[in-house]
C-alpha cells in the first residue's frame, strides 16, 4: 500500500493563500492610505482658500472702515465749519441788525411824528413817540407792518397830552423782529382804514 504525504500540499496552500490575503490586505491599506491622503490634500486646499477669502474680505473691511473714519472725519470738520458760520452769522445780525432796524423805521417814519422811546430787547421793538394827528400814527403803524423785518405791530396805546400848549397824540406800540417775510401782496385800502377809524374812535374818546 502506496501512502503519499499530504502535509507538504496542504502547507503550500496555506501559504499561497496567506499572501493573497496579504496583498489584498496590502491593497486596502494601501487604497485607504491614498484616500487618507487625497481627502487631506482636499480639505488643506479647501482650507487654504476659505482662508484667503478671509483675508481678503478682511481686508476690504479694513478699508471700509478706514473710508467710514474719514467720511465720519469729513462730517466733523463740516458741522465745526457750520457752526462757525452760524456764530459768525449771529455775531454779524446782532452788529448790523439794530442798525438796520433804525433805518428801517426812520425810512418808514411819516413826518409830524416825533419818537420819544425806541428800545429792542429778546426779539420785541418797544417805541413810544407823539403825533399831532391819531390818525399819523395809525398810518405809521400800518407803515412798520408792511416792513420786511417786523411783524405783529401793535398799537398798544394812544392818548391826548397837552406839551407846551399844544394838544398830542401819544402812542405806545410794539413789534417782533428780526422778522423777514415775504414780498407783500398788493395792499387793500381796507386794513389801513379800519386802522384810521381805530385811532379815530380811540382820539374821539380821548376828547
Amino acid at each position: 500500500m502506496i501512502r503519499i504525504n499530504l502535509l507538504p500540499v496542504r502547507e503550500a496552500r496555506r501559504a499561497a493563500n496567506l499572501r493573497k490575503q496579504g496583498v489584498f490586505l496590502g491593497g486596502a491599506v494601501g487604497a485607504g492610505v491614498a484616500i487618507s491622503l487625497l481627502i487631506s490634500m482636499y480639505m488643506t486646499a479647501h482650507i487654504s482658500h476659505e482662508r484667503t477669502l478671509i483675508a481678503a474680505r478682511e481686508a476690504e473691511l479694513k478699508k471700509l472702515e478706514a473710508v467710514q473714519k474719514e467720511v465720519k472725519r469729513f462730517q466733523d470738520e463740516q458741522q465745526a465749519i457750520e457752526q462757525k458760520l452760524a456764530i459768525i452769522d449771529q455775531i454779524e445780525a446782532a452788529r448790523t441788525g439794530p442798525v438796520r432796524i433804525m433805518d428801517e423805521i426812520a425810512t418808514r417814519i411819516p413826518q409830524r411824528v416825533w419818537l420819544t422811546r425806541l428800545t429792542a430787547k429778546g426779539g420785541v421793538l418797544e417805541i413810544e413817540g407823539n403825533s399831532i394827528d391819531a390818525e399819523i400814527v395809525a398810518d405809521f403803524a400800518a407803515a412798520l407792518e408792511e416792513s420786511p423785518m417786523l411783524s405783529g405791530v401793535d398799537l398798544r396805546e394812544t392818548k391826548l397830552e397837552e406839551t407846551e400848549g399844544l394838544k398830542l397824540s401819544a402812542f405806545k406800540m410794539t413789534a417782533q423782529y428780526p422778522y423777514l417775510k415775504e414780498a407783500p401782496a398788493p395792499t387793500q385800502p381796507q386794513g389801513r382804514k379800519a386802522q384810521r377809524r381805530g385811532a379815530r374812535a380811540a382820539a374821539g374818546a380821548e376828547k
